[in-house]
């Protein structure tokens, strides 16, 4: 049988669970005024419609100082318990557990919405926030105590089925344990066995509140992988510690610090498992169950983890985020089914590190879940519809309008579906991009949509054929002349270019960035990786700034510096002759000519193929348009748009 560990029962505390998959605690910035609502509910509700065993709530604030952005649950509003008995209700209807985590955040926050100062363990400050905070006295101490344990009586109250303190990254508690944050020269500071003081307390007295039959575990920062903060050394102790005193019924194990928040958010360039041997090691110093998570693949991966004992359960974000029924999918057998997360970061870490609701590059229903279990609405007459355009967008557009009862025949001019997303897959690091073809292919083949590939449609070809629909998504192509001048192939080309290979470029390379994600950065590395010396220019205060919320700022710079990659920032392009480019520095008004190059690569944004469109449009009863020929934007809204005109139909 696939996968029988993972899909075998695990007793945690005084429950048992029905499998081994957990969907992890995470933000979702939903809330408003503190409050759970119907957003929540709906959310995760569809998870445990999808078959994990258990859901860890998260973005829950158990103190008014505590708040490091608005959309915190408030575990002290009067309402929180019969709220969250809603939720707990909603996720009971299936075979799912949900825990509560109980955290406080400690300097990994600002006093900008509460006007208090934050709490830490020592005078230090967040990288990310940059506020000191203030170093907690004894009657803080205790307020914080307490403040755990009024929390855990109030999700108790509310149907959870247990709870988990949180000693991870994010979070106070692990800041009082590491030596990084904490100096403190009392009895919270110095000695292991001082620095373990305040999270015993904390998970002796949520012990003594909810009692021996309620299940508490703990998420433990076992290695923040640093110089000078805990490490295996320091974990096991702690966790034997919270195994001996019976303050812990399991262990989460996690990894990071807030110097190194690319591990606790890991991209397509960092390994799978990466963190398993940490979690081994805890769970072979304790008897306690142990939870592995961080970059795990679904289902090989976490089969084989628990089949070989290197943990008892796995858990997951982002994956559950992409495809809510993956477990369901994987425990019938349809592994092929599963919309894998291709850990793109923009539409989950992205968006919540820019305070906005959580989303997800390929799954557009994220946010705006029904408390109904259908997917979609049902047409009012079936209709033979067209597609022009077998990237993201027009296959998402297809696939909804196939599944909601119409007729669907796609066209693409290239040889393979997938656009642009073909083109990104083959730059380094990024080929895990293919998954979001693979998934929306697997899934037209499956419903029998017919993809004409080799076809490039006209409008002549569109009319002939008397559709009663047609969904034109025809993507965008780069900018041809964005600065004045005179200039063009083979000494100017665009990022396409460099892909397709359809010149040679030369050994000094300068890279015009204007877009300052990942389609500039991996194609400079791709050239980097060719042997190119690259120069990189932008007018941004620094190369690669549209990934700095998703988490992966510091890697990719690392990488191409490390790579012989030059930044020269602060520049803005005037004009190209021949490839001479004039530019000026922004700040200074200085005249600056770059001549020491053989090829110009512009990587300045794409317009919209919008021809066919607007040679159809009042030509065809019901025409839409989905993607980039609507505005070039990216794949997130790719799918939004084909699947809102699949929905329109």
């Amino acid at each position: 049988m696939m996968s029988k560990n993972l899909f075998s029962p695990l007793k945690l505390g005084s429950l048992t669970l029905p499998n081994r998959v957990c969907l992890l605690a995470h933000r979702t910035n939903f809330a408003s005024n503190g409050v759970l609502n119907d957003r929540h509910i709906a959310y995760y509700r569809r998870r445990a419609q999808g078959g994990c065993g258990l859901i860890i709530l998260g973005e829950l604030g158990l103190h008014p100082n505590d708040c490091p952005w608005e959309t915190l649950i408030e575990t002290y509003h009067p309402d929180a318990a019969a709220d969250f008995q809603r939720l707990t209700d909603a996720v009971h209807e299936f075979d799912t557990h949900i825990f509560a985590q109980l955290n406080h955040y400690g300097f990994q926050s600002s006093g900008h919405i509460t006007r208090q100062a934050v709490w830490g363990p020592s005078a230090t400050s967040d990288i990310v926030f940059g506020e000191t905070c203030k170093p907690m006295e004894p009657e803080d101490i205790d307020e914080l105590v307490d403040a755990f344990a009024q929390a855990a009586l109030v999700v108790q109250q509310g149907g959870f089925d247990g709870l988990e303190i949180d000693m991870g990254p994010e979070s106070l508690l692990r800041q009082f344990l590491s030596p990084i944050s904490n100096h403190r020269g009392d009895e919270y500071g110095g000695s292991l066995e001082n620095r373990m003081r305040l999270p015993l307390r904390v998970a002796d007295a949520v012990r003594k509140a909810v009692g021996d039959d309620f299940t508490v575990g703990v998420r433990l920062c076992a290695d923040e992988q640093f110089w000078g903060g805990i490490a295996l050394e320091e974990s096991l102790p702690i966790a034997q510690e919270l195994e001996r005193t019976g303050c812990a019924d399991f262990i989460e194990v996690a990894v990071g610090t807030y110097y190194n928040l690319h591990m606790v958010m890991p991209s397509q360039f960092v390994p799978s498992g990466f963190s398993i041997d940490v979690a081994e090691q805890i769970k072979n110093g304790v008897n306690l169950p142990v939870m592995a998570s961080y970059q795990i693949s679904f289902p090989n991966m976490a089969e084989k983890i628990i089949a070989e004992g290197k943990a008892d359960m796995v858990g997951f974000v982002r994956a559950m985020i992409s495809d809510s029924d993956m477990v369901r999918k994987a425990r019938e057998g349809h592994i092929q089914e599963i919309r894998h997360c291709v850990k793109d970061n923009k539409g989950c870490i992205g968006r919540i590190n820019q305070f906005k609701t959580l989303g997800c590059i390929q799954n557009p229903t994220i946010g705006y879940e029904s408390l109904a279990d259908k997917d979609f609405p049902p047409p009012t007459a079936k209709k033979r519809v067209i597609v022009i355009g077998a990237g993201p967008s027009g296959m998402e557009a297809a696939r909804t309008a196939v599944e909601r009862g119409h007729e669907v025949t796609v066209y693409e001019k290239e040889t393979a579906p997938g656009g642009q997303i073909n083109l990104s897959a083959k730059r380094p690091g990024r080929e895990a991009m293919t998954g979001v073809v693979r998934y929306l292919k697997h899934t037209l083949d499956k419903l029998g949509v017919t993809i004409r590939t080799g076809v490039k449609a006209t409008s002549e070809m569109i009319l002939a054929e008397n559709p009663d629909a047609v969904v034109v998504a025809t993507g965008s192509r780069p900018i041809d002349k964005p600065y004045p001048g005179n200039y063009g192939p083979p000494q100017v080309l665009n990022g396409w270019d460099v892909i397709k290979e359809t010149h040679p470029i030369g050994e000094n390379v300068l890279f015009i960035d204007e877009d300052g994600g990942h389609h500039s950065m991996a194609t400079a590395e791709m050239l980097a990786d060719q042997g190119k010396k690259v120069n990189m220019v932008t007018n941004d205060l620094f190369i690669g700034i549209e990934l700095a919320p998703r988490g992966e700022l510091y890697l990719a710079r690392q990488r191409l510096l490390q790579k012989g990659v030059t930044f020269t920032e602060d520049v803005e392009v005037l004009e190209i002759d021949g490839k001479l480019v004039k530019a000026r520095d922004i700040y200074t008004d200085e005249t600056i000519l770059f001549d020491d190059h053989d090829t110009v690569v512009l990587d300045i944004g794409n317009a919209a193929d919008d021809e066919l469109y607007r040679q159809l449009k009042g030509k065809v009863e019901e025409i839409y348009r989905a993607g980039d020929c609507v505005a070039p934007r990216g794949i997130d809204m790719a799918i939004i748009e084909g699947r809102n005109a699949g929905e329109r139909l």
